[in-house]
């Protein structure tokens, strides 16, 4: 549960794509520690406008000083314990109270979801607590990272989760270095390539969503499917399903990308994985 220099970079690039963080809310309260440098760096880069001195403190700290820099003049935190001085002491395994949907435009996920026995319970609460024109932000656990928390998450579950038939839409999708200053990657909707987008890595990813709340929905009208599966579905119900020599060489082509990764720990070897340069992130 902390902004350190990924998330970091992260929030900035939300709010380059618009993210209003007037009335912010964190799942668990976060702790502030990016590294000065890589900070003072990604905020020129971000063309915010803004400065480290403005920002605050970075070590020993809470982030609460950074959201109001960006905007936040509500900063809200929910937690299962007030150990940490959470404003709202709530575990996140159960539905929050119904006083709290639609009341924020930014719910921000720093790594306390994947620690939450239910998590699909946690991604509702977040679409739940979000007013119509909000933003999610959220950078979880990904490859490599077993036993941090009780999962790891696929790119893919945030593009079944935040759709239109829920009421949102993505704005990005990406996966990123673990390590302060590395590298962010863009994800794109297997369910548009037609295929599993799967890579292998030999460091630490983390996987990471921006995504707008467009409509007021209920949200999750239906529990989402892999969108292979139900491509698969589809066309077992077709009278002309894909033919065999496709469904094979998409098969081949997607194990060579795999082999490739695992030779070379580089995820990018993965269709419809694309590494981002600062600019690129800094305008999604």
């Amino acid at each position: 549960m902390a902004i350190d220099t990924q998330a970091f970079r992260l929030l900035l690039a939300a709010r380059k794509a618009g993210a209003d963080f007037d009335r912010t809310v964190t799942f668990g309260r976060q702790s502030f520690y990016p590294k000065p440098g890589h900070a003072a760096r990604a905020l020129a880069r971000s063309n915010l406008g803004l400065t480290l001195a403005e920002v605050g403190p970075v070590r020993r700290c809470y982030g609460e000083g950074f959201l109001k820099a960006l905007g936040a003049k509500t900063a809200d935190s929910i937690d299962a314990s007030g150990y940490e001085g959470a404003t709202i002491v709530h575990d996140l395994n159960q539905p929050v109270p119904p006083q709290l949907h639609g009341q924020y435009t930014v719910v921000y996920d720093g790594g306390t979801t994947e620690h939450v026995f239910h998590y699909p319970q946690t991604l509702l609460s977040a679409m739940q607590l979000l007013a119509v024109g909000g933003h999610f932000v959220s950078i979880t656990a990904g490859n490599n990272l077993s036993g941090h928390g009780f999962y790891q998450i696929s790119p893919e579950l945030f593009f079944r989760v935040f759709n239109r038939a829920n009421g949102f839409e993505t704005v990005a999708v990406l996966l990123a270095e673990a390590r302060p200053g590395g590298r962010f990657f863009r994800v794109a909707d297997p369910a548009v390539l037609k295929e599993r987008i799967e890579f292998v890595t030999g460091q630490p990813m983390l996987v990471a969503v921006i995504a707008r709340k467009v409509a007021a929905t209920g949200a999750l009208q239906a529990a989402p499917q892999q969108s292979d599966y139900q491509q698969a579905w589809q066309a077992a119900g077709a009278a002309a399903p894909p033919g065999k020599l496709g469904r094979e060489a998409r098969r081949v082509l997607s194990q060579a990308r795999l082999w490739l990764g695992r030779c070379f720990y580089l995820p990018w070897q993965s269709r419809g994985i694309t590494a981002l340069s600062d600019e690129q992130l800094y305008s999604l």
